[in-house]
């Protein structure tokens, strides 16, 4: 069972471990993006300003004055002078913690709230999902309860404070940051918005996509990297028909794949249409992925490149959507390809040459001779650790490690198919992805990135997968759908989808009388504000009342005088009467286990009234 109160000194001691809460929830968003000695002094001065607080110890203000002007300097000093933004949100994380070692006043923890919501809205640059709403939310129910806290403390001043008051002010908190969301929202859709950013403070995200080179070993580090790349809206389709076209390589030196070949499509391309709508991420360089084969993208500004890539004019600095059409079950003919697809670096190593015709000894045609070579390396391990480095990593890759990812594979293979003369190019782009069949969209990430191959046989390009990596995803269903829903909602909601509402939003026309209109609306007024007044004249601490009422007899309560000793010094014997009779009353109510209801309240107050009547007459 719940105790009836709590002391003054615990809601005290509550109200640091909300400000505490309020300023951790900011820097959950932002501990990722910062420097990691950042972290450590943040976490190291929140635990020191703990055992500070038990110890009831707090530093000078000078001591702290020294302490935030280093610690202001210090990101700007180890960062590089072009970087502003990010020393910037490291020296308001530290400037919040610097705060919880001093004595704090309500100016103080209003000072925390102030920085800690600064913060939040920092982390917005770095990550704006919906996870942020929820943070928001959180911190505005706890803030907004912590201030609810000060005030009631400092405007009431007793030593013991009724806990099912605490419960209410929860209530309230609950209430009004709650009942702040459907008026955000109203703000969100009527204020104006402009086609570029107020404010831009230049900080860009880093690139996961596909350049148009690509080093042996590069694939790995975006392989790790869990982030969303792309939502793409279609129907489900089969496992192998999901791999998302960026760029073609077609040159390579030993050590880095290059695109050279561009112009006319030369291709002739046959099979099922599919169309769909992709929303990038401004993550990836300036190609457009696609499903494999495209045929068109509708976008402005939009370059095609032999062959299926699609490349912009212009750097990503947000969310782009596109629609496209693609063939899956595709038959991609051409006739006489370049001779760049059967050319191998002069300086091959003589060992692939001799593995090549080892493997595929005596094979009857091409598809025998890639047959063979998928089967030897399908006895290879997929890897992401201990690549093989240096001037001849695919050597290395076939002869010692036998491991890699699908670099190396991907390259493996389109070499020794050179070196038989089978005109071969590698693929760079994405494999798979999450189909969320609630929302109808597939999920593309960072870690999808992948390479495989098509070699020319029978006047046709064909796709081979020699590394077989398989997608993976272990996040809920449901987060992905909610992420796909925020995106479309809140991110997607630019200027023209703001002009297209308006224009969809049809008002029918009204007759307006003032009469009408206005004597309801001031009736309500008035019986709400009616009903607030009785419903606050009620709720007023009797306790309050009655030292208001004491005061204006002339006795005014002493900070260290507890009840009676304070109704002692009444000389006057009625009142002294009535004043113990009422101060009887309120401890039986107020110092027993049980609920306070409107009869008790009602009592105090005809006692109280009785003690006000006295003074009048």
């Amino acid at each position: 069972m719940l105790l009836q109160f709590i002391t003054l000194s615990k809601v005290q001691n509550s109200i640091f471990a909300l400000s505490i809460l309020i300023a951790v929830i900011p820097f959950t968003a932002i501990f990722p993006y910062i420097s990691y000695y950042v972290n450590f002094i943040f976490v190291l001065i929140i635990i020191s300003s703990i055992f500070l607080h038990i110890r009831k110890i707090f530093l000078p203000v000078w001591i702290l004055n020294i302490i935030s002007v280093v610690l202001i300097i210090m990101p700007f000093m180890i960062s590089s002078p072009e970087d502003i933004l990010l020393p910037s949100i490291e020296s308001l994380t530290l400037i919040l913690s610097v705060r919880f070692l001093s004595k704090k006043s309500s100016r103080e923890y209003f000072q925390i709230y102030l920085l800690s919501l600064l913060l939040l809205g920092s982390s917005s640059l770095f990550n704006f999902s919906w996870i942020f709403l929820l943070r928001l939310l959180l911190m505005l129910i706890v803030t907004i309860f912590a201030i609810l806290l000060l005030t009631y403390i400092k405007e009431i001043k007793e030593e013991f404070i009724n806990f099912e008051r605490l419960l209410n002010l929860m209530k309230i908190a609950i209430f009004i940051s709650i009942a702040a969301i459907p008026l955000s929202a109203f703000f969100f859709i009527i204020l104006p918005r402009t086609p570029v950013p107020l404010m831009d403070v230049g900080f860009t995200k880093t690139k996961t996509g596909f350049s148009s080179t690509v080093n042996l070993g590069s694939i790995r580090d975006i392989e790790e990297d869990r982030t969303i790349v792309m939502r793409i809206k279609m129907n489900k389709l089969p496992e192998k028909e999901l791999y998302w076209r960026v760029i073609t390589f077609d040159t390579f030196n030993g050590k880095v794949w290059q695109k050279k070949v561009s112009g006319a499509d030369k291709s002739n391309i046959y099979g099922e249409k599919i169309n769909y709508t992709i929303t990038l991420e401004p993550l990836t360089e300036q190609y457009l992925p696609t499903l494999d084969y495209p045929l068109n993208v509708s976008l402005k500004n939009v370059l095609y490149e032999y062959p299926g890539t699609y490349r912009i004019g212009f750097p990503l600095e947000k969310n782009i959507k596109y629609s496209a059409t693609s063939f899956i079950n595709y038959q991609l003919k051409e006739d006489n390809p370049s001779s760049i697809y059967i050319t191998v670096p002069p300086d091959t190593s003589k060992k692939i040459e001799m593995l090549t015709k080892e493997i595929t000894f005596q094979a009857s045609d091409k598809k025998e001779i890639i047959d063979r070579i998928l089967k030897f390396l399908s006895n290879y391990q997929y890897s992401l650790r201990d690549l093989p480095t240096g001037e001849n990593s695919i050597e290395d890759f076939l002869f010692k490690k036998k491991k890699g990812n699908c670099e190396y594979f991907a390259t493996a293979m389109a070499s020794m198919l050179r070196i038989k003369g089978i005109p071969s190019r590698v693929v760079g782009g994405f494999k798979g992805g999450t189909y969320n069949s609630f929302g109808g969209y597939y999920i593309v990430r960072a870690s999808d990135a992948h390479l495989w191959v098509e070699a020319w046989i029978d006047g046709k390009w064909l796709r081979f997968d020699p590394s077989g990596k398989i997608s993976r995803d272990i996040e809920p269903v449901i987060f992905h759908l909610i992420d796909y829903l925020w995106n479309s909602i809140v991110l997607d909601y630019d200027i023209k989808a703001q002009l297209k509402l308006a224009k969809s939003i049809k008002i029918p026309a009204i007759k307006f009388d003032i009469k009408t209109f206005f004597i309801p609306l001031f009736l309500i007024i008035l019986y709400v504000s009616f009903k607030i007044y009785c419903y606050v004249k009620e709720k007023r601490s009797p306790l309050n009342r009655f030292f208001s009422i004491m005061k204006k007899y002339g006795f005014e309560r002493k900070k260290y005088q507890g009840l009676e000793e304070f109704i002692s010094i009444i000389n006057d014997s009625t009142l002294k009467q009535k004043a113990e009779s009422f101060i009887k009353e309120y401890q039986e109510i107020y110092f027993k286990d049980k609920e306070i209801g409107k009869q008790e309240l009602k009592k105090l107050h005809a006692l109280l009234e009785e003690l006000d009547e006295n003074r009048k007459s």
